[in-house]
């Protein structure tokens, strides 16, 4: 069985980045720090240049992902205050 790629579209790309960027500004304006954030760019950098939209997409919920830990774990922080 042969999994067929899903075929690369750049202005999707560029509107998910967008999208993510967007959510992960948010979380950091409240002094959330994402921890090895250099690695999650790396991690977008490689998908793009591969041009694989799948992992492309988990890429960018990863990097979301992680932003939104740290706002959990900065929260919990200032609740705590």
């Amino acid at each position: 069985m042969t999994v067929s790629k899903e075929q690369w579209n750049e202005p999707e790309a560029v509107v998910l980045l967008q999208r993510a960027c967007a959510l992960v500004a948010g979380f950091e304006s409240t002094g959330a720090q994402i921890p090895n954030r250099l690695q999650y760019h790396a991690r977008l950098v490689a998908t793009h240049d591969a041009q694989d939209m799948a992992a492309y997409r988990v890429a960018l919920n990863g990097y979301v992902e992680a932003a939104r830990a740290a706002y959990r774990k900065t929260k919990g922080r200032r609740d705590k205050t």
